[in-house]
C-alpha cells in the first residue's frame, strides 16, 4: 500500500481547459509533505498575465495522516487568527482558511463547524466539506435535524450558536459562541451542564436571563417568536435535554467540517451554485481557495495568488473550476478568498509549517476557521536527508539560503548531533557556507550533501542571460526628493524564477538609483532601466503627489444596527461632519457612512479629526474595484485635540474605489464611550502632479 501511496499525486505539468487562459510557460515545484501527501506551486506565464497556484494534495488512503478543523482562537467570536497561528499551535503539517466570516465584528464562520466530532455550529443552506472517519471526503449542503425535551414536551431544536435562531425557532448556546446580544423577539434561558457532552446533553435552567442587555459567554437557550406556543418558557430548575445529528454523514462518522460555497464544480463540469454566495466581486479575477475532490477520493486544498499583477492576477469561478478539474476533481467549492485565502505546509526540511502563498493583503489576514492535516505517525530515526530548496536556480553573484536536515521516513525533521558535510560539484559553480551558497560561474551541477549513509544531490543551475526580466511594482509612485525601492524579477526560459544579487546594474534619468534599487528622485519623473544579459527592463517612476477634495453628506450606521448617535454638521465647526456615539456591549462600531469614488491612482486618504483621547480606534473602510470591502486603520484617538491622518492604501488595491466609511471601534468593547468626534478636509493623495491629470 505504501508503495501505491508513494505514486505522485501532483502533475509536473498543467493542461487546463476553457476558460482558463492559456498557459504559455508552467514552472511546477512538487515535493512531499509525508507520505501520502503533496504540496504544489505553479508558477504560469498565461495570456492573461501571470497566475500563481498552491495545492496540497491528500490520498484518501494515506497513513498516519488525519485533518480536522481549526477555530481562531479556539471560538467562534474572536478576534480572528491568521492559518499559520492556526497551524503552528495545532501541530499541523499543512492547511488552508475555510469559511466566509462576519470580517471585522465577531469574525464568527457562517456555515457550519465540526471539530474533532463535536458539532460547533449548525448549517445553513450552503455546501460544506465533510471529512469522515471512514471513507473519502464529501462536499454537501449539511442538513440539520434536533429536538429539545423540556419535561414532557419535545421541541424542535433549529440551531446550535445561532442567534436569532434559524426561523424564529429554538437554539441552544454555548461558551464558544461568544456574548450573547441583546434582543427583543427571545426568551433567554441560562443553564448548566448536568451530564452529557455538548452541545447534546442534559441542562438545568438557572434562570431566566435579560434578554435585552448582552449576555456573557454560556449555555443558554434561546426561544424564538415562532417556538413560544410548543416550549413555552422554562422555569429555573427545569431539565432541558438536547439531541440532534447531521446528514448526509452522521456526526457518529464525522471528524470535521467546514463551511465555504458555492459549488463550483459537478461531475466534472462547471456547475453554477444558486445558492452562492454570488455577485459582481465573483465575477472579476480575484484570490481564490477552496477544496475539490477526485474521482480516486484524493482531496485537493487549492489557493490561487490574485491582485498582484507583477505575480499573479487571480482568476474568475469559471476559471478557478477548469483550474481544479486539470488535477482530476470531480466535485469541487469555493472557500473565501480575496486576502482570506491562505495555505500553509511543512515543505521538506522545516520543522512547523509556513506560510506558502502571497496574500493579497500584503500580510496574512486574520480569519475565522480552516481546514488542516496532521501527521499521526511515531517519531523514528533518521532514515534520509532533506533540503529546502529541492533546486537552486540563480545568476552569477546571487546568494541563496540553502538549509539541509535529517528526517525520519515520515518526512519529519529529527534531532541529530551528527554533522552533515556538504560540497559543490563542480567547484566552479560556487561555494557552499553557512547554510548559503554563493553563485559564481553559469552552468549546472549540484550541492551534495551526505551524513553517513545518507547522501542528497541538490541540482544546482546559474544562468547568465534570463528569458525575461520585470521590474515591480508595476506603477511605482514616490515625491518629489523622496525615495522608493524598485525591486526586480528574472525567469529562465521554463518560467522559474531565478535568485538575483544583491546588487544589481539599475540605470535612471531624472533621478540617482543605488545598485539595491533605491530611487532617489528628483523634481520630475524618472525612467528607470535594469540589463540583465542580454534583456532589458524599464520602468517610468511618477514623482510627485497632489490632494483632491471629497465631498460626502454622511449618514449615520451603527453595529448592531439601531445602536444610539447621528451624523451631521458639527455645531462647533462649521465646516466639519461630526460623528455621535455611544459605543459599548450593545454598539460596537459607530459608521460616517459616504460612498464617494477615490480618483485613479489614488496612494492614500487624508483628514483632520478632532478626538475625546479616550482611546477610541478609528479606521476607513472602502469598497475596491471588484466589490470587495477593504478595511484600513486610522489612528488611535489617545489624546484631546485635532490630529491629522493619512490612511496609506494598499499598492495592490483593485481601483478605482470607493470610500464607503469612517468609523470608530471602542478599545474595549467591555466600556462604555458616549462621544463624538469632528472630521474636516477630507482628500485623496493621488499619484502625478495637477498638470499630468488630463
Amino acid at each position: 500500500m505504501l508503495a501505491t501511496l508513494l505514486l505522485a499525486l501532483l502533475p509536473m505539468h498543467l493542461n487546463v481547459a476553457a476558460p482558463f487562459p492559456r498557459i504559455t510557460l508552467d514552472a511546477a515545484t512538487v515535493q512531499t509533505i509525508t507520505p501520502g501527501v503533496e504540496t504544489g506551486e505553479y508558477d504560469l506565464t498565461t495570456i492573461a498575465g501571470p497566475i500563481v497556484v498552491h495545492v496540497i494534495a491528500i490520498a484518501s488512503n494515506a497513513p498516519n495522516v488525519r485533518l480536522n478543523s481549526v477555530l481562531a482562537n479556539n471560538a467562534l467570536e474572536s478576534g480572528g487568527e491568521t492559518i499559520s497561528s492556526m497551524a503552528q499551535r495545532t501541530g499541523a503539517i499543512a492547511g488552508i482558511n475555510a469559511d466566509y466570516f462576519d470580517i471585522g465584528l465577531t469574525n464568527r464562520p457562517t456555515n457550519v463547524v465540526v471539530q474533532s466530532n463535536t458539532l460547533i455550529r449548525t448549517p445553513r443552506k450552503r455546501y460544506a466539506l465533510l471529512i469522515p472517519a471512514s471513507g473519502t471526503p464529501q462536499l454537501a449542503e449539511t442538513v440539520f435535524t434536533g429536538t429539545l425535551q423540556l419535561g414532557d414536551r419535545a421541541v424542535e431544536l433549529n440551531g446550535v450558536n445561532q442567534v436569532p435562531p434559524p426561523d424564529g425557532g429554538t437554539a441552544l448556546i454555548t461558551p464558544a459562541f461568544g456574548p450573547v446580544p441583546a434582543s427583543q423577539d427571545l426568551t433567554i434561558a441560562s443553564v448548566e451542564l448536568v451530564n452529557g457532552t455538548p452541545p447534546f446533553a442534559t441542562y438545568r435552567v438557572s434562570a431566566i436571563a435579560d434578554n435585552t442587555v448582552v449576555q456573557p459567554p454560556g449555555y443558554y437557550v434561546a426561544i424564538g417568536l415562532n417556538a413560544y406556543a410548543a416550549a413555552g418558557v422554562p422555569n429555573p430548575g427545569d431539565e432541558i435535554s438536547a439531541s440532534g445529528d447531521l446528514s448526509p454523514i452522521g456526526l457518529g462518522d464525522l471528524i470535521a467540517a467546514v463551511g465555504g460555497g458555492p459549488l463550483i464544480l459537478n461531475q466534472g463540469h462547471w456547475y453554477d451554485d444558486p445558492d452562492g454566495p454570488s455577485g459582481a466581486e465573483f465575477d472579476v479575477e480575484i484570490p481564490c481557495s477552496g477544496a475539490a475532490i477526485g474521482g480516486d477520493g484524493t482531496l485537493y486544498l487549492i489557493e490561487v495568488d490574485g491582485r498582484q499583477p507583477d505575480r499573479s492576477v487571480g482568476v474568475t469561478r469559471p476559471e478557478f473550476a477548469a483550474l481544479m478539474a486539470a488535477f482530476g476533481a470531480v466535485r469541487a467549492m469555493a472557500f473565501d478568498g480575496g486576502g482570506s485565502s491562505e495555505v500553509v505546509a511543512r515543505t521538506p526540511g522545516d520543522v512547523n509549517a509556513r506560510l506558502l502563498n502571497d496574500p493579497s493583503d500584503g500580510h496574512e489576514r486574520k480569519v475565522a476557521d480552516g481546514i488542516f492535516v496532521y501527521s499521526t505517525a511515531p517519531a523514528g530515526p533518521p532514515s534520509q536527508l532533506l533540503a529546502q530548496p529541492q533546486i537552486v536556480r540563480a545568476l552569477p553573484g546571487a546568494a541563496v539560503g540553502v538549509r539541509f536536515a535529517a528526517a525520519d521516513a515520515f518526512d519529519r525533521v529529527v534531532d541529530d548531533s551528527t554533522p552533515i558535510e556538504t560540497r559543490v560539484e563542480p567547484s566552479t559553480l560556487g561555494t557552499y557556507r553557512d547554510g548559503v551558497f554563493s553563485a559564481s560561474g553559469a552552468g549546472e551541477g549540484a550541492i551534495v550533501a551526505h551524513e553517513g549513509a545518507f547522501v542528497l544531490r541538490v541540482p544546482v543551475q546559474i544562468v547568465a542571460d534570463p528569458a525575461r526580466v520585470v521590474i515591480f511594482p508595476r506603477e511605482p509612485s514616490v515625491a518629489q526628493g523622496g525615495r522608493i525601492n524598485l525591486r526586480a524579477r528574472a525567469y529562465d526560459a521554463q518560467g522559474y524564477s531565478l535568485a538575483l544579487p544583491a546588487a544589481l546594474p539599475w540605470r535612471a534619468s531624472g533621478g540617482t538609483i543605488a545598485e539595491d534599487g533605491t530611487l532617489s528622485a528628483g523634481s520630475g519623473d524618472a525612467l528607470v532601466s535594469l540589463l540583465l544579459g542580454d534583456h532589458l527592463a524599464d520602468a517610468r517612476v511618477t514623482v510627485g503627489f497632489h490632494d483632491e477634495s471629497l465631498v460626502t453628506a454622511p449618514s449615520f450606521m451603527s453595529v448592531p444596527a439601531g445602536g444610539e448617535g447621528s451624523a451631521g454638521r458639527s455645531p462647533d465647526c462649521p465646516d466639519c461632519t461630526q460623528l455621535r456615539y455611544a459605543l459599548g456591549p450593545q454598539e460596537r462600531a459607530a459608521y460616517l457612512v459616504t460612498s464617494v469614488e477615490l480618483p485613479d491612482r489614488s496612494v492614500a486618504v487624508d483628514f483632520d479629526v478632532f478626538g475625546d483621547g479616550r482611546g477610541e480606534r478609528l479606521k476607513i473602510a472602502l469598497r475596491n474595484a471588484i466589490n470587495e470591502e477593504v478595511l484600513l486603520p486610522a489612528a488611535t484617538l489617545d489624546r484631546t485635540g485635532w490630529q491629522h491622518v493619512d490612511v496609506h492604501l494598499p499598492q495592490n488595491l483593485a481601483q478605482p474605489a470607493r470610500l464607503i466609511a469612517i468609523y470608530v471601534i471602542g478599545a474595549n468593547g467591555a466600556e462604555s464611550i458616549a462621544g463624538a468626534i469632528d472630521v474636516k478636509g477630507l482628500h485623496a493623495v493621488v499619484a502625478g502632479t495637477r498638470a499630468d491629470r488630463p
